[in-house]
């Protein structure tokens, strides 16, 4: 009987064990706020030049942006003068770009994706030049 007991408060031990190892390796992963990101301006000509900042992401993560110009078309944005964008001890992110010469008028998604799950989307719009 007591051979029985010990079997089952090892084996409860375990799984709880398990569990909270498997909650942590996860949550490693979360971002500890909701992720956002916004264009200033949010609307402009081909070769305007936007400034993109992000917050709520993880510290120290590095983050892609990507413009959404159609089907197959994914432009990354903010690396012309740097390579790759990490977030600060904060969680955020400020980034020069411009609108890219070949974007016809029409609002296209951008989506910011970070490398420890974080994840945000905003819209840019693009009109003619005048």
């Amino acid at each position: 009987m007591k051979k029985a007991r010990l079997f089952h408060r090892i084996g409860t031990g375990v799984i709880i064990g398990c569990f909270l190892a498997a909650s942590l390796s996860c949550s490693m992963f979360q971002p500890k706020g909701k992720a956002s990101v916004s264009i200033d301006p949010p609307i402009g000509i081909p070769g305007t030049a936007i400034k993109i900042t992000g917050s709520g992401f993880r510290a120290g993560e590095e983050v892609d942006i990507v413009l959404i110009l159609g089907e197959g078309l994914r432009i990354g944005l903010g690396t012309q003068k740097i390579e790759t964008i990490t977030a600060d001890p904060n969680g955020g992110f400020s980034v020069a770009s411009n609108i890219p010469g070949m974007a016809k008028p029409g609002r296209y998604g951008i989506e910011v994706e970070g490398s420890k799950g974080s994840y945000a989307k905003s819209s840019l719009e693009v009109v003619k030049k005048r």
